[in-house]
């Protein structure tokens, strides 16, 4: 009777290592792309964690538009087909200091340029209300492409880059009025 347990205990390791050789070797051969049937390379969908460029429409630009982590609210929208996004965001007239507008310039910038695979040029306006005599007016524009703001000058925007270089100013193609002269007192000759 002891010989018959030890062999049924023999028996079901002997299949359970033989079921787990099984499966780690058939994982091997999904895991490198091979076929079971051959050694030819079949292509295999792949899970990757990597984010993968977002594809911009006009029957998504909406929902794409406001899952961004932005700060101040967008006025105007345009899409064009060739890759050209238009915005017009806006700015309270109590705005004191330039930093909200530098980081809101970097999101719009990085979600264009850094998350998107077919936006190609960003034409950006700042509109600062005056709600008690109820006017707009243009702070800040730029008219950026994708193959001029480099990280480097991306970065200007949220280090302290107040007031931007010369270098990034012209590569974001960004145009100040003389109304963030008299709002901010600093601006960059040319």
């Amino acid at each position: 009777m002891k010989l018959r347990r030890w062999q049924k205990a023999l028996r079901n390791t002997t299949l359970y290592i033989l079921s787990v050789t099984i499966v780690v070797f058939a994982l091997g051969m999904l895991s490198s792309g091979r076929s079971l049937h051959g050694n030819e390379l079949k292509a295999m969908p792949m899970m990757s964690t990597i984010n993968q460029a977002m594809h911009i429409e006009n029957d998504k630009l909406v929902d794409a538009l406001l899952s961004l982590p932005t700060q101040l609210p967008i006025s105007r929208v345009k899409w064009s087909d060739s890759g050209l996004l238009s915005l017009d965001i806006r700015v309270a007239a109590s705005i004191h200091h330039p930093r909200i507008i530098y980081e809101e310039l970097y999101r719009w910038l990085h979600f264009s340029f850094y998350e998107t695979d077919n936006i190609n040029r960003l034409e950006l306006r700042v509109i600062i209300e005056n709600k008690e005599r109820r006017q707009k007016h243009v702070l800040l524009a730029l008219d950026s492409l994708r193959d001029q703001v480099t990280a480097s000058v991306l970065n200007e925007l949220v280090q302290n880059g107040h007031p931007l270089s010369v270098q990034a100013i012209r590569a974001m193609r960004l145009s100040y009025t003389t109304l963030w002269t008299e709002q901010f007192g600093a601006r960059v000759r040319l």
